[in-house]
């Protein structure tokens, strides 16, 4: 806000809003026009814009939503816009309040909250360039998969904050959310394993390789070499179609939680079956027997076993178990010897 050399710059404004000679075109004129000499004005001091904050807010509640709409475009890229005039605006009008959100260079508390109580709103909000850190988690509480979404793509959330992690974190689970995370070009190294399964070909070789740098950092890598009594009873419930007895025995061999949420035959997470296979030290033969009974969505069509059987044979055990620690969030006791 600058000093202004001409306080009574609007004053033009008073009296016509209450004037009941004036027409409803002549509202909506006088309104854009002085709308328009306030942003255009070299400088704007206190008074100044107190001035055609009052004029604004006498005139506004006989304006149609053509001219609301209009008045934000003209306003919201004003730093001086004063806050009440938005707020008005906001609140009367969807398509102005949309206006407000996309061009405001400043959100006023009160248009930030009535935002955040909407999903449309927040929705509008996870886009802004402006957001600050406590705008980003208020907008994260609620779980909203398209709010996440436009955050993710959002360079306003930059990755080496708390939020930004809570996005990988959630992507896991999220193959959109993941491949928008995937798109962006700040996308740090060490936060791609997580997203593995939503990657093409191209970068989960890519992945791979930053994965065998990793465990060429460690003191130990360790990869399992699964019993034969496992291995028969990992085929003996997969014939059974037992998936929830399947990934119990996954995570006690591997030495994780058995709270771990493995999830395996959910759409886009079938890979992450081919991986623990692999960790495992299973055989390709086994693995494919594993892919034939378990359930029809692995072996249907002919290119989506092809895919397991592939991920089977070229992904190196140590990877294997480097990417489905780094997919399911969790740690195996291999990864804590090498801490040790």
């Amino acid at each position: 806000m600058a000093s202004s050399s001409n306080p009574d710059l609007w004053s033009g404004l008073s009296g016509f809003g209450s004037s009941e000679s004036a027409t409803p075109d002549m509202r909506a004129a006088l309104l854009k026009v002085n709308a328009e000499m306030f942003v255009a004005a070299p400088a704007r001091d206190r008074e100044s814009i107190e001035t055609f904050e009052a004029l604004m807010l006498g005139s506004l509640p006989r304006a149609d939503s053509a001219t609301l709409l209009s008045l934000a475009r003209t306003l919201a890229p004003c730093a001086d816009a004063p806050a009440s005039v938005l707020d008005y605006l906001v609140q009367h009008s969807p398509e102005a309040g949309a206006a407000v959100l996309m061009h405001a260079t400043h959100l006023p508390g009160t248009v930030s909250r009535r935002q955040l109580a909407t999903p449309a709103g927040r929705l509008r909000l996870a886009a802004r360039a402006d957001l600050d850190s406590a705008a980003i988690r208020r907008l994260l509480l609620l779980g909203e998969e398209a709010v996440a979404e436009a955050l993710a793509a959002n360079p306003a959330v930059a990755p080496d904050t708390a939020s930004f992690k809570l996005l990988v974190q959630r992507a896991r689970c999220q193959p959109v959310l993941a491949r928008i995370l995937l798109d962006r070009d700040d996308l740090p190294t060490g936060h791609e394993a997580p997203l593995y399964l939503a990657a093409d070909a191209t970068r989960r070789a890519a992945i791979r390789d930053h994965v065998i740098a990793m465990l060429a950092k460690r003191r130990i890598t360790l990869s399992c070499v699964v019993s034969e009594e496992d291995v028969a009873e990992i085929l003996a419930v997969s014939r059974r179609g037992d998936v929830e007895r399947l990934e119990a025995l996954l995570s006690t061999i591997l030495g994780f939680p058995s709270s771990t949420e493995w999830r395996v035959l959910e759409i886009g997470r079938h890979r992450l079956l081919a991986l623990a296979l692999k960790a495992l030290g299973m055989s390709r033969r086994d693995a494919t027997r594993i892919f034939l009974s378990l359930h029809p969505a692995l072996s249907y069509p002919l290119s989506a076993i092809k895919e397991l059987v592939r991920e089977v044979r070229d992904v190196r055990g140590p990877v294997a178990l480097g990417l489905v620690e780094a997919i399911l969030g969790v740690k195996a006791l291999s990864a804590e010897s090498a801490k040790s």
